[in-house]
């Protein structure tokens, strides 16, 4: 590459620094050099001290009966932030997080639902659907952050539902019939591509597209591996499985690299005997940037590991029980009506 097309490639790369989400990613679509750069893990540092937006992981545990959150950042820092919801009217459990810094609550009552956004403390109710089979899994999506509209998805096999923030109704969409002795697995979903999934009990994936309200069901990578641990993530924008097997100490990274054809393409094979030493029962909660994983046992002490240097950071996050991690983005910004 000439001088002038360097010369470019830094600019672009300074103003990527300085970017919103929403740019970053419609830049990520664009080009495949740039949405490889922006996962680098130098990238997700600078794009952290030059905006007001803190990527990491919500790490909720259960205490005394009661929910408590902690933001880690996605650049490992030996500190986390506690999230407090004492502006909401009760107690709430996170139900499901997006790329935009909102969240899908549900009132511990089970009565209501909250969209919220923690960062500057904006919140609003949504009735339950009335329906009396009770809920398997729900999920939100945002269509557009400014005005905020979104859509939350509730599974009562064989009911699904749908709500939209435009109308503020709910509707009753077509029934989701899954084999025999399927069902979807809790503490699963990934939202990629305008879809959502969860893995299913039977080892394969089940997906929602939002927009075309519609569903399928399609199978892992490694149906052989019925004995590993076996989880879905994103990675680097991709819908991505992992897989550790026990006795040998690897993890696989698998990912979907053509959601058409759901084709699966394997990108890692770590080595994760210097964590299972401490902690045999280590699992992957979320990808932080291309080279680090957030790990954690049943407890929510976390560990960011990087796969390439082998460097290792704990966090000690307090007591209680590991009951979910979400990915974050944490805004500091001024309060502004929604």
């Amino acid at each position: 590459m000439d001088s002038t097309g360097e010369l470019c490639r830094d600019a672009i790369y300074e103003v990527l620094t300085r970017s919103s989400i929403e740019t970053m990613g419609k830049c990520r679509l664009l080009s495949k050099e740039y949405n490889k750069l922006t996962y680098e893990s130098l990238f997700t540092k600078l794009h952290s001290q030059k905006t007001t937006i803190v990527s990491g992981s919500l790490i909720q545990s259960m205490i005394m009966n009661e929910y408590q959150v902690s933001f880690v950042s996605t650049n490992g820092l030996k500190n986390h932030t506690q999230i407090s919801f004492d502006f909401l009217l009760e107690h709430v459990e996170i139900v499901s997080s997006t790329n935009q810094g909102v969240l899908l609550c549900h009132a511990h009552n089970k009565s209501c639902y909250y969209v919220c956004i923690p960062s500057i403390q904006q919140w609003q109710k949504v009735p339950n659907p009335k329906t009396r089979y009770d809920t398997i899994e729900s999920s939100l999506m945002v269509e557009w952050s400014k005005p905020l509209r979104y859509k939350i998805v509730r599974f009562s096999e064989p009911k699904v539902e749908l709500f939209e923030s435009a109308t503020w109704k709910w509707k009753l969409l077509d029934e989701v019939k899954l084999p025999h002795e399927e069902s979807l697995h809790r503490m699963t979903k990934v939202s990629v591509n305008g879809s959502l999934h969860w893995l299913t009990w039977k080892r394969n994936v089940f997906a929602f597209d939002v927009k075309r309200e519609s569903h399928c069901l399609f199978p892992l990578p490694l149906p052989a591996s019925e004995g590993n641990d076996v989880r879905l993530t994103e990675y680097k924008g991709k819908l991505a499985m992992t897989s550790i097997d026990r006795e040998r100490n690897f993890m696989e990274v698998w990912i979907m690299e053509d959601h058409g054809r759901k084709q699966w393409s394997k990108r890692h094979s770590i080595n994760i005997g210097v964590l299972t030493r401490k902690k045999p029962h280590v699992s992957p909660l979320a990808f932080c940037n291309a080279d680090v994983v957030l790990m954690g046992e049943y407890f929510p002490d976390v560990i960011f590991f990087n796969f390439k240097t082998w460097h290792i950071d704990m966090l000690r996050l307090g007591k209680g029980l590991l009951h979910g991690c979400f990915p974050f983005q944490l805004t500091f910004a001024t309060k502004e009506k929604a």
